[in-house]
């Protein structure tokens, strides 16, 4: 007979995947007595090792400086540094590691909700049944979040919602490959699709087969849009376990592909789900307001991935490609898309927050939900705190809520970052040196055979210099762009076009930013011109970057300014603006040759710092994916990290300077791989803090 147990808490987090987890963790780290409640055996939703769909958002869509961070990042380097390989099992275990480790937070698994009781616009409770202890579980709470993915307590306590007009996205099932130093023979299942139905199928709208392909490769494997991804879930999973073992025997039987040493070393039986419901919220954000960059009075987490839309036909749909990506700068969105007031106290966050279907396309993938799942548990912490709806919250303190989430490594863009508790602010700041902005020695050239581009910070006025190298006489011309963050795709806003005439050999080339740019990012894209090569030098400087624009690999121009910008990297940016790259660098930089780098925080009079928190470089442009195969197809975009940035913060020491003028070192720290560092202080009085290097990392 099932056991009937009932929790009482603050806050009920219900589903287990990036949006619950990144909600979950932020609020019980502002005290908030929270429960993470998932359905499945392992946490982390389509990233888990069940599903094995890698982790991609903004920077993947062609957006630079973008990478996500928050509770997110701090995930991802973790993950990073403890799974270089980025191995989809070890991934696992860096979330339950977060999540058991967290204090007021508990965590129940194999654990499906399904019922719900309400009472005056109200969620009281949740149930459902726990797998393997034949226990039916209830939890009552202040606030309630929907993590679900299907919008499953929002449908349950009426909140309106939709999908999409003749039908959906499909689901997909991924398998990993491995190459075996023999032939491994492979006999299809009874139910597999036949050779001639795969052949039909196969090749149409890119559908690409081949014997490397592995892991996110196989994301087209999609069926189901045209059924009901909920009701119709068991239905879809069959017939896709026949498509994929059709393939397979395609690729191992039909004699057209080197597969006799291949085998399956792992083979998905959960359906990643990529459409079902969508919340209607109190503002539900358009294709207009992203692609035109609207700005809300309550932005709160942001965007960035292509619009990517997939036929609801899927593998069957021969007539249509497999997906239109339409590449969009980042955009924000804002707090009103995650909750209904229909009902007080439930929220939703993942990929059934509401947002108009276009935005959807966008918006659905994992990177974009845990930044939203960290909005809304800090949205549900601030309610819980002041006996508020979300609405109400959000109209009586939105910049605290803003605030907050900044200190939290959110980046929300175009929200004024000013923190009258930021004691930074009003310090001198005193370092052992400065990056004058130059550029590096010479490294190489870049060809621009292909369509190329190069940013860096605009100041009005100056003129700048570059280098080329060319085979002859050619002209070389620019479209010139400006963006708060630049993408290589949708570069931003044209400004002009300018013009060079090239000589045979080796030369500099100059432009001046025009005196009435932006302060923004410039970027100049090249269209090919076969003849020239662009100068690169050893990488330095956060802000300039160079490359193809369809390829994730970049350089570091070799353009600088012809009188030295030495405000690019001065210390004072540890004081103000944003705390990573948005408009400009915003970043201080050490001098290259400075091997033993220090900053300096000092007062006028004493102040009782009670945390540092330092805001490091991990090099944003760079994706930091949850998993990865060891093959991917050219068509992802994507270029792999093996090792923790070069430029990170790796071993410092935190001293404070007492009244009496004496130094006491509170917090030594070794081996540091996170970009967001909070160190508690003592609250006591001091002068000043210092911050130094200890060993020979690199600054």
């Amino acid at each position: 007979m099932a056991q009937r147990i009932e929790y009482q808490t603050q806050f009920a987090v219900i589903g287990g995947g990036l949006a619950g987890i990144c909600a979950a963790l932020a609020a019980a780290r502002m005290g908030i007595d929270t429960v993470l409640v998932n359905n499945r055996p392992t946490l982390g939703g389509n990233s888990s090792s069940e599903v094995r769909v890698w982790t991609r958002g903004a920077v993947g869509a062609g957006n630079l400086f973008a990478e996500e961070m928050g509770l997110l990042g701090c995930l991802k380097l973790e993950n990073l540094y403890k799974n270089p390989e980025a191995n989809p099992v070890f991934w696992d275990e860096i979330l339950l590691d977060a999540v058991l480790g967290q204090e007021h937070l508990t965590l129940f698994l194999n654990t499906d909700v399904t019922e719900l009781s309400m009472e005056a616009g109200r969620v009281l409770a949740v149930s459902g049944a726990q797998q393997q202890t034949e226990r039916r579980l209830s939890f009552k709470a202040d606030i309630f979040l929907d993590a679900t993915g299907d919008g499953t307590l929002g449908a349950l306590a009426g909140v309106p919602w939709e999908q999409g007009e003749g039908g959906t996205m499909g689901n997909s099932i991924l398998f990993f490959t491995r190459r075996e130093d023999h032939p491994v023979r492979f006999v299809p299942p009874d139910y597999a699709y036949g050779m001639e139905e795969i052949e039909r199928l196969v090749g149409n709208g890119g559908r690409i087969v081949s014997e490397q392909m592995t892991g996110s490769d196989c994301w087209w494997f999609e069926f189901g849009g045209a059924q009901n991804t909920i009701d119709d879930a068991q239905q879809i999973g069959i017939e896709l376990k026949r498509l994929v073992m059709g393939v397979w025997n395609y690729i191992k039987n039909s004699g057209k592909f080197d597969a006799d040493c291949a085998t399956l070393e792992w083979l998905g039986s959960l359906p990643g789900k990529r459409e079902s419901r969508r919340m209607r919220t109190d503002y539900m954000p358009t294709a207009r307001d992203i692609l035109e960059g609207r700005r809300y009075d309550d932005s709160a987490f942001y965007g960035g991935w292509y619009i990517d839309s997939h036929p609801a036909g899927g593998m069957r749909d021969t007539e249509k490609e497999h997906c239109e990506q339409i590449p969009v700068p980042i955009y924000p969105l804002p707090l009103r898309s995650l909750y209904h007031s229909g009902v007080t106290n439930l929220l939703f966050a993942g990929r059934n927050i509401g947002v108009e279907r276009e935005v959807f396309f966008s918006s659905r993938v994992m990177n974009t939900c845990a930044l939203s799942g960290q909005a809304a548990g800090t949205l549900a912490a601030f309610c819980i705190r002041h006996g508020r709806s979300p609405g109400a919250e959000r109209r009586a303190s939105i910049g605290d809520i803003q605030r907050h989430l900044q200190r939290e490594d959110m980046l929300i863009p175009g929200a004024v970052q000013e923190d009258p508790a930021d004691l930074a602010a009003v310090a001198q700041v005193n370092a052992s040196s400065f990056h004058t902005g130059g550029a590096g020695p010479f490294a190489g050239t870049l060809a621009l055979n292909r369509e190329a581009f190069a940013v860096f910070p605009a100041l009005p006025g100056q003129e700048t210099r570059f280098f080329v190298e060319s085979s002859g006489a050619a002209v070389l011309t620019a479209g010139v762009y400006s963006a708060m963050l630049p993408n290589r795709l949708q570069p931003g806003q044209e400004r002009s076009r300018c013009t060079w005439e090239v000589e045979a050999g080796c030369q500099a080339l100059t432009w001046t930013v025009p005196a009435d740019f932006p302060a923004a990012f410039c970027m100049l894209v090249w269209p090919p011109q076969p003849a020239v090569r662009l100068y690169l030098s050893r990488p330095l400087r956060t802000g300039f970057l160079c490359g193809w624009t369809d390829s994730p690999r970049f350089g570091e121009p070799a353009l600088c300014y012809t009188r030295l910008q030495p405000g690019l990297y001065t210390p004072d940016h540890v004081r103000e603006g944003p705390n990573r790259p948005w408009g400009g660098i915003n970043q201080w930089r050490t001098a290259p040759e400075d091997k033993t780098p220090w900053l300096e925080l000092r007062w006028p009079k004493p102040v009782r710092p009670r945390e540092l928190r330092l805001y490091l470089d991990p090099e944003l442009s760079m994706e930091l994916p949850s998993s990865r195969g060891s093959h991917w197809q050219e068509s992802h975009k994507f270029a792999p990290r093996t090792a923790m940035p070069e430029q990170l913060l790796w071993d410092f020491e935190i001293l404070l300077q007492r009244e009496d003028g004496g130094w006491e070192s509170v917090k030594r720290i070794r081996d540091n791989h996170q970009r967001m560092v909070s160190i508690p202080l003592p609250g006591k009085p001091v002068e000043a803090v210092l911050l130094q290097r200890f060993n020979s990392s690199v600054m």
